[in-house]
């Protein structure tokens, strides 16, 4: 392990452990036997003892046996902008390995915990290639279930399904890309919701089928947010996190320079879901 010289340099500082961690996270209200989804930047935590092992160990120590831990996995050949490449690359990404939940690597812009988790012992992967999610604990089959390709968001969804189990959210680093807004979204009671279809090969009982998927286009947005001023900013995403945290379903702490936010997911979700109904009414 190369030790960053700034934090050698550093006054008084000291490593993060992975029992340090567990310590922060208990204190900050996760709860022992819940559902967690979690988001890291590592990079965040400065010197993490241990890595990326040392932060799922410390997540498994203070959900406990009875707990589990959910991570929003992607896949890292996504095929959301296919259609919009050169003929050459379609044929390339024709030509390249299906999406099998078993090995397909979680998409590298989403850090290294999706994939840390994806691989962890005993860990259980969800079918969709682009609403892909991977849980480890006694709930995972249960978050994972096969909602259908209609509406992964939706509430038969894995978020839907944290949601139902009265599950958390943690986030670990200056993240505000919470994956949860999605969910607020396809639930909301409003029109002109914005979708993607895409043709994604995919692995089924050991054959490869070419499958249409149709979902929410999380990536340009589901709504117009982009006529409103007030959200360039940030970005709309951070926008609907803040409708969480201004209706107090987050908690905060910090490791040394480290945030930590902790959420309520269903607390969280029908703040977001009022927020879009009342600024996105028909």
């Amino acid at each position: 392990m190369i030790v960053p010289k700034e934090l050698l340099d550093r006054s008084g500082y000291v490593p993060v452990t992975r029992a340090r961690l567990a310590e922060t996270l208990v204190d900050l209200g996760v709860r022992p036997g819940g559902v967690l989804m979690v988001h890291v930047r590592m990079s965040a935590l400065g010197w993490m003892v241990g890595g990326m092992d040392a932060i799922v160990w410390a997540l498994c120590d203070v959900v406990g046996p009875e707990g589990t831990l959910l991570g929003f996995t992607g896949w890292e050949d996504s095929p959301y902008h296919v259609a919009s490449w050169p003929s050459g690359w379609q044929q390339a990404y024709r030509d390249q390995p299906p999406f099998d939940p078993a090995v397909s690597a979680a998409r590298r812009e989403f850090g290294r915990f999706p994939e840390r988790l994806r691989t962890w012992p005993g860990a259980r992967r969800s079918n969709h290639p682009e609403v892909s999610f991977a849980a480890v604990g006694p709930a995972a089959a249960d978050l994972l279930a096969d909602p259908g390709d209609e509406n992964p968001w939706g509430p038969d969804g894995p978020l839907g399904r944290l949601v139902a189990a009265g599950g958390q959210v943690l986030m670990i680093g200056p993240i505000k890309t919470l994956t949860l807004c999605h969910h607020a979204e396809a639930i909301a009671r409003v029109d002109g919701k914005r979708y993607h279809e895409y043709t994604a090969p995919v692995r089924v009982d050991g054959a490869v089928e070419w499958r249409q998927y149709r979902t929410l286009d999380t990536f340009y947005g589901t709504l117009p947010y982009w006529e409103r001023d007030d959200l360039l900013i940030d970005g709309w995403v951070a926008t609907l996190t803040d409708q969480a945290i201004a209706a107090g379903a987050t908690t905060h702490g910090v490791i040394d320079d480290c945030p930590v936010m902790l959420v309520d997911a269903a607390r969280a979700t029908v703040a977001i879901k009022e927020w879009i109904e009342a600024n996105f009414a028909s």
